[in-house]
């Protein structure tokens, strides 16, 4: 069974690497899916079991989804809140980091209809992401003021992203090949280092 989630994710990356080489090499408005297919090797059939469309090649997979036992857990701790919220967007330890992340940014900013499904679906995480801390700030202080627990939860969702975005930049780029997590966790070691500065 693991060997078929091997496989399966290296066929997903290498769909995803394909629809970007063509992109970038051709344009995205020449990239069709029998392309993609005939790059990888694959058929259509096993294009369309990895993607429903060559958008969501571009795009890439899903954005994660918060585990609830986690959010209850982290609504619940009292540890360093920016930290903490770190570990809520679950990274399975295998995964590489997104391939490519600015090339693919490049391609999303060219394209109206891709900007705004990427949005959407960053959006989507990040409102779940700001409610469960705002939850964690309301559990801390519970006679705290409800437009300064908003305030708070919104920017450290923005400060997440921004940690997310080092942890698949270029600027992580030596550590290409590692694991997301591992990229994560290192992003989270240097934040720590930020902070206690």
């Amino acid at each position: 069974m693991a060997q078929t989630g091997t496989r399966a994710a290296a066929t997903t990356a290498a769909i995803e690497e394909a629809a970007l080489d063509l992109a970038l090499a051709h344009g995205y408005e020449t990239v069709t899916v029998d392309r993609i297919c005939e790059q990888v090797g694959i058929s259509q059939r096993t294009f369309f079991n990895h993607f429903p469309t060559k958008d969501d090649a571009i795009l890439g997979r899903e954005m994660p989804s918060i585990d609830e036992r986690a959010a209850r857990a982290f609504v619940l701790a009292d540890g360093p809140l920016l930290l903490d919220a770190l570990l809520l967007i679950p990274v399975p330890e295998g995964d590489a980091a997104p391939p490519r992340m600015d090339e693919r940014m490049r391609i999303i900013a060219g394209h109206p209809h891709l900007l705004a499904r990427q949005i959407e679906r960053v959006s989507t995480l990040e409102a779940e992401l700001r409610e469960i801390i705002s939850q964690r700030i309301a559990h801390a202080d519970p006679a705290g003021d409800d437009a300064a627990r908003e305030s708070e939860s919104a920017l450290i969702t923005c400060l997440m992203g921004g940690m997310m975005r080092f942890a698949t930049s270029e600027a992580s780029a030596a550590r290409r090949g590692e694991s997301m997590a591992s990229r994560v966790e290192e992003a989270r070691g240097v934040l720590e280092r930020v902070l206690a500065r």
